[in-house]
Parts: structure tokens; sequence; C-alpha cells
């Protein structure tokens, strides 16, 4: 019975917490914050949020005892501090928003070990020769999942007065967290191998040269990435005219070509290396913003055809990445690689999004959106160029 049974549950506690990431940490809660009277720079702090606790990820290293139960009660915890940022409105006007900030960003720190210790348990529990077309339709139907829920919450916002749509979505958002908590108290934790201690597991992965290349790639492309991430949905809403139904929309149509993409690139990850899909599906993600910067409210195919693009490119890196790393990790000095892989998007996230909020205030181009946008393109590829020379090493097994 196992691990086919807790690997279907794993599916349906991803379905309940994508439900709960895309209602508080994506496109609904930068409309929340847009509805407080969020500036450009707030949100672009509001985007490197989640990069700021991948920086927190080695703190995984040195938690002690079963790897689901630590995720079970971080999760558990984590999730239920976004309670408070319902109570944003109430505050103060010139508190709203850092009160929005606040309660978002302990619930994140808090939840910082999470992915390693998941990744760890999940890397035992599937077997290697699989992963890529596991990861691929899991990563997939939670997009699609997620987006539903981002089109469902999209309709409950526009309909409500703001913020109060908002605050609705976020209350059923916790609600579907808390419950996934329960799920994955049913899934089984193979033994784990015995744990080298945490500065050891971190030298390892500090020695192996090839390792430390593909970090600072993690690194540059986060970056780059992050130069424009924090300005889409702004770019959508305030210069094509979309409205929050209309973004849940072009989620939802590139989640369901995701659905298709996914598996295609698990597929060819597993059978010609993972190195190989970072290079093209990045090529794909670094030449995105073309659209978006074509894009207006009186011609808005090209951002209706970016949904598409979208899903074509992260469909592929956002499982590549990850078995690209697993890939290089030893078993008994997993964690430690682990820990550095998100701490390497944490920090790339981090100085991307400083990048995009430094280059927002410039005033530059028809909107504060448009120069982070250009720069955005241009790192990308220049990233996405060196996955190319990068992508035979990447697909090393340890």
């Amino acid at each position: 019975m196992e691990p086919e049974r807790s690997l279907r549950l794993s599916i349906w506690e991803g379905v309940l917490s994508a439900l709960f990431l895309y209602w508080s940490t994506g496109v609904l809660l930068t409309g929340y914050a847009l509805a407080l009277g969020a500036s450009p720079q707030a949100l672009a702090l509001l985007g490197a949020l989640p990069f700021l606790a991948q920086v927190l990820a080695p703190l995984a290293l040195f938690l002690r005892g079963s790897r689901k139960a630590l995720v079970v009660r971080l999760n558990l915890i984590s999730r239920a501090l976004f309670l408070p940022a319902l109570l944003a409105p109430f505050l103060p006007e010139g508190l709203r928003v850092p009160g929005l900030l606040l309660f978002a960003g302990a619930s994140q720190l808090l939840a910082a070990p999470v992915g390693v210790l998941w990744l760890s348990w999940m890397a035992d529990l599937v077997p290697p020769e699989r992963r890529g077309r596991y990861f691929g339709l899991r990563n997939a139907l939670l997009g699609l999942v997620g987006t539903l829920g981002n089109l469902l919450g999209g309709l409950v916002a526009d309909a409500l007065p703001p913020p109060t749509g908002y605050q609705a979505v976020l209350l059923l958002g916790v609600g579907v967290g808390l419950l996934s908590v329960l799920v994955l108290r049913l899934q089984e934790e193979p033994p784990q191998a015995p744990a080298p201690p945490p500065r050891e597991a971190l030298w390892a992965a500090l020695q192996d040269g090839a390792y430390r290349g593909y970090l600072s790639l993690v690194f540059l492309w986060y970056g780059a990435v992050m130069v424009g991430g924090p300005y889409v949905v702004p770019y959508f809403v305030r210069v094509g005219g979309f409205s929050m139904a209309e973004v849940g929309l072009w989620t939802l149509i590139s989640a369901i070509s995701g659905l298709l993409f996914g598996p295609l690139w698990g597929r060819l990850g597993d059978q010609r290396g993972h190195g190989v899909v970072l290079f093209r599906a990045g090529l794909v993600a670094a030449l995105m913003p073309l659209l978006w910067l074509g894009g207006s409210e009186a011609f808005p195919w090209p951002l209706w055809l970016s949904a598409v693009a979208d899903a074509l490119a992260w469909s592929g890196l956002g499982t590549a990445l990850v078995n690209a790393a697993l890939a290089q990790a030893p078993k008994a000095a997993r964690n430690g690689y682990l820990a550095l892989f998100w701490l390497a998007q944490g920090l790339g996230g981090i100085a991307g999004s400083l990048l995009a909020g430094g280059a927002a205030s410039l005033g530059l181009g028809p909107s504060p959106y448009h120069l982070p946008l250009l720069l955005s393109l241009g790192l990308r590829l220049l990233v996405a160029l060196r996955f190319h020379s990068a992508s035979a090493p990447l697909d090393r097994t340890s």
C-alpha cells in the first residue's frame, strides 16, 4: 500500500495547501494590499516576504525529531497567524499596510523551515526515477486548483466592497490551510537516515563546487525574476485594465495549460535530465515580459497570450529547479543541500525585490512598472543562457 497511499494523500493535501497559498500569499494578497493603499515599494516588500522567509530555511537543520511532526506543527501555527491580517483595515490609516506586512511576514517566517523538512520527507517517499513525472503532475494539478480558487476569490473580491471581499477570501484560505494539516498527519514518514550535525551538512554542500555553481544560478535566476515579479499583477490592473476576476481568469488559463505542459516537462526531465528542462523553460520565462510590455488596456491580447507562456515556463521550471537540487544531493547530507537551495532562492528574491523597488521609484516610463519589467527581461535572458552551459553538471547524481 505504501508509498502509493501516501503519494495520493500528498496530492489531496497539496490541493488544500494550494488554496491557502493562493489566497494568502499571491494575487489576492496583492489586491488586498492595493485596497489598503500600498505603495510600489510596499508591494515590492510584500513580494519579497516569501524569499525573506527562505533565508531562514537552514534553521531546519537545527530542529530535531520527526520531519512529519515538525511540518504539521509549523504549518498549524503559521497558518493560524494569518488571522490577524484580517484586522488590518481596522487599524489607523498609516498602520494598515505595515500591519498587513507584519502579520503576513510573521506567518511566512515561522514556516521557513517547512520547505526543507517537507522536501526531505517527500524525497524518501517518491522513487528517484519517478520524481519528474510525480512532481510535474502534482504541481500542475495544484496550479489548476489554486487558480480556480484565484478565479473564485477574484469574483468575491470584485463583488464585495474593498477590502471586505479580500478579508472573506483570506478567512476561507486559513480554514482550508488548517484542514490540509489534518491530511498531512495521515501520510507515512519513511525512516530517516541519521543526519550529520548541521555544520557538517552545510559544509558538505559548500565544498561541492558543482553545487555551488548551481546555487549561484538559483540566486541569479530568482533575483532576475523578482526585479519584475512584484509588479506583474499591478501592471495588469493599472495598465492592462484588468479586474481581479480577469486576473483570476488569466491564472486559470495558465493553470489549465500547465496541466498539459507539466507532465510533459516531467517526462523530459526523467529521460534527458533536468538541466535540459531548465534551459528550455527558462528561455520561455526570460522572453515572457515582452508580452507584458506589449499589452495595454487598448491592446490586451499579448497579456492573455502570456498566460500560456507562463504555464509553459513555470510548469517546467518549478519542478526542474527542485529536482536538479535533489539529483546532486547525497542522501546523508540532503538537508544541508536543500537548506542552501532555499537560502539561494530567498537571497536572490530579496535582492531582486530591492532592485525592483529602486527601479520603480525612479519614475521612468509610462508607469512605475515598465522599467522593472524591462530590467527583469534582460536579466532573465542572461541567466537562462547560463542554464544552457550548466545543463550537464546539473544532472549529476551523487
